[in-house]
Parts: C-alpha cells; sequence; structure tokens
C-alpha cells in the first residue's frame, strides 16, 4: 500500500515501443474499413433514430409518472423503471456525445452530454474521470477512479481487505443501487462547495459557465424528479420521496453494474507500474490485457447498453460511435490473435455477471494475485 501511495504522485508512461506494430496494423484495417464501407465513424441514421425512441420512452414514463398511473404502487414501479430507461439514454446517447463519439462537432457533443446532468450526474466531472482516468489506466490501482469503490467495498487486488470483504459479493448490489445518490448529492455537492470556498491555488476550478450549468442542472434534476411530482400527485411527500429513491437505484444498479461486467471480471489483468511509474505494456495491450467484452451476439444487450459489451473495441477507439463496434469487433480479435495479444470476452450478459460475482468473491476472501508485469488476475 506504501508502494502505491508513492506511485499516485508519479505519471504513468506506457512502453511506446511494446506493440507497435499491432496498433499500426488494426488502426490501418479500422480506417480502411470505414473507407471501403464510405462511412463516418460517428453517429449515424440508426443512431438518431435509436435516441429518438429512448428518449420517448423516457418522456412517456415520466408523463405516466405525473398522471399518477396505477396508483401509489404503480407510480414506485414507475419510477423505477425511469430509473433503469434514463440510465441506458445516458448509456447511449450521453457516453458517446462525451467520447465526442456522437458528432463530428465539439458544441453537439457537448450539449448531448448533458443527458448525464439531467440523469443526476455531472457530466463535465464524469467526462474527467471516465473519459480521461478511467480510460488511460485502466485496472491501475490509485489511477483508475473507477476502482477508488468505498472502503466497503474490494474491486482489486491491491486495495486493503478487511473481514467484512468476504460477504462483499452479497452486498455489491445494494452499494451499487446508492451510487447515483452518492454522486448526485454528495460527490457533486461537495465539489460545487470546494469550487466556492477552496483557496488552494492548484486546485482547478472548472470554467464558470461550467459551474453555472452543473448547478441548473442540478436543480432542474431535483424538480422534475422530486419537486414536480410532489405538487402534481395526490400522494404525501414522502411516498413521492420514496418512489424517487427507487429512481435512483434503478438507475444505479444499471449503470454501475454494466461499467463492472468489462473489467472487475475474471482473466483481466490489475498491473502495477515499477517505481519509475513504468507501465511494461503498450497502451494498446495494456486495454486489451485490463478489458472484457460480453455477450458480443446479443443484439438486445448491444442496444440497450450503448455497445458498452464490446468494451474492448471502445477503449481502442472511443472517438468511434456505438453502432459501429460489432463491426469491427471481428477485426480487433483477428489482429490481436495474430499478434499473440490477449483478447478477452464472456459469452453471454449472465456469463459476465457471474464472473463479476466471483471475481468480488476472491477478492473478498484476500485473493492479492496481481498482474504486475506478464502475469493474469
Amino acid at each position: 500500500m506504501v508502494l502505491i501511495m508513492e506511485l499516485e504522485l508519479k505519471r504513468i508512461h506506457f512502453n511506446k515501443d511494446a506493440s507497435r506494430d499491432f496498433i499500426s496494423v488494426l488502426k490501418e484495417r479500422v480506417n480502411n474499413y470505414f473507407k471501403t464501407e464510405k462511412l463516418s465513424a460517428r453517429g449515424n441514421v440508426a443512431m438518431a433514430l435509436k435516441s429518438v425512441f429512448l428518449v420517448s420512452v423516457v418522456a412517456l414514463t415520466y408523463a405516466f409518472i405525473l398522471k399518477g398511473f396505477g396508483g401509489g404502487w404503480g407510480v414506485l414501479g414507475l419510477y423505477a423503471f425511469l430509473g433503469f430507461c434514463i440510465s441506458i439514454c445516458a448509456m447511449n446517447i450521453a457516453h458517446d456525445a462525451l467520447h465526442g463519439a456522437y458528432v463530428s462537432r465539439s458544441p453537439g457533443n457537448r450539449i448531448l452530454g448533458f443527458v448525464m446532468d439531467l440523469f443526476g450526474g455531472s457530466s463535465f466531472y464524469w467526462k474527467k474521470e471516465h473519459t480521461v482516468d478511467h480510460h488511460t489506466f485502466t485496472n491501475i490501482a490509485e489511477h483508475d477512479g473507477d476502482l477508488n469503490a468505498p472502503f466497503v467495498l474490494r474491486l482489486c487486488p491491491k486495495a486493503p481487505r478487511y473481514s467484512f470483504h468476504r460477504f462483499q459479493h452479497w452486498y455489491a448490489p445494494l452499494l451499487y443501487s446508492l451510487k447515483l445518490f452518492h454522486w448526485a448529492y454528495f460527490s457533486d455537492m461537495k465539489r460545487i462547495y470546494k469550487i466556492f470556498t477552496s483557496k488552494d491555488p492548484n486546485f482547478l476550478k472548472p470554467p464558470k459557465g461550467e459551474v453555472f450549468l452543473m448547478i441548473a442542472f442540478k436543480l432542474l434534476h431535483i424538480f422534475l424528479f422530486l419537486g414536480l411530482p410532489i405538487l402534481c400527485l395526490p400522494f404525501p411527500w414522502w411516498q413521492v420521496t420514496l418512489s424517487y429513491f427507487a429512481f435512483l437505484m434503478g438507475a444505479g444498479v444499471t449503470m454501475t453494474t454494466v461499467f463492472q461486467l468489462a473489467h472487475i471480471v475474471e482473466n483481466v489483468a490489475f498491473p502495477l507500474p515499477d517505481t519509475e511509474g513504468k507501465i511494461e505494456n503498450s497502451f494498446a495491450t495494456h486495454q486489451l490485457a485490463t478489458t472484457s467484452n460480453f455477450a458480443t451476439k446479443s443484439k438486445l444487450v448491444a442496444f440497450l447498453f450503448g455497445g458498452l459489451n464490446f468494451q474492448v473495441e471502445h477503449h481502442l477507439f472511443p472517438h468511434i460511435c456505438h453502432t459501429h463496434l460489432y463491426k469491427i469487433a471481428p477485426i480487433v480479435e483477428a489482429t490481436a490473435k495474430e499478434f499473440g495479444i490477449p483478447y478477452y470476452k464472456n459469452p453471454t450478459l449472465f456469463s459476465a455477471i457471474r464472473s463479476h460475482f466471483r471475481t468480488l468473491k476472491r477478492f473478498g476472501a484476500g485473493d492479492t494475485v496481481v498482474c504486475c508485469k506478464e502475469e493474469r488476475v
């Protein structure tokens, strides 16, 4: 743990010479695919139609809620379903947009990224922590923000272990369901407070426009999903608030679980840099070693989860819209096999879920095996 804390202050360096031929060949083949098919790597008509459909489902569900459809229990169920639907919108629309993969122009992607803010969390900070930290330092302890879970979860071999972690594969879903609540009402609020109060000269404050939008969307989220329903529905405020919590839990458990299925599963590596902050693998090889696809044959999974089941391709080509990933996946897999580089995947959604919880059980039991170089977890 001391080593990790020392390395936290060092820059991470990937081996630029390793697997240089692999990434050069792979990029050429992927680029040739788009040239041959005369396609843009950004969103297409299918992506636009899909977005309209998903937003329509969210709007219709929200309208049913304001009408009090199904009474108290019906509204509770609709709120939970709305949480699932809006998380699907975030994974499909905002995720691609914040990677610059939806449209070719930055302002358009930024506007579409505000779906994440409507969802409850700050897209400004999520873009930094996900598209930069996670995508660069995938599965590297103390650098990949996705591994920085509260102490009650042990998500990598180098995290501290406590006796109660042996039960984490049982209680993890409950914590996943609380993720959005923590994100929206603790992490973001803490950041907003720090923006206005910090006197630390090294603290980088967001642009004033981003701060304004962050606060405005936070208030809009609270008004739309809590305030307005309390005003419109013929139910006690506490009953509507309980339904709102069902919304947060439905969205939180959906998004958190899906993102875990690519990196906190069996076979993938958890590399550690050496004392100088160097990673032995190249950046591309590192992404393949730390990432796993799942359910790549399922059109339903790809449709619902915004192509996040093709995480290998997404990590190698984050600027490509997810509607294209299933087409370039065979190119990536074949090229990886040609160069002797691992390409991990679980055949179904349920096999990936089982693999994730088996991994949680292993880490909770005290598994400290870690991929520092060529070893695998």
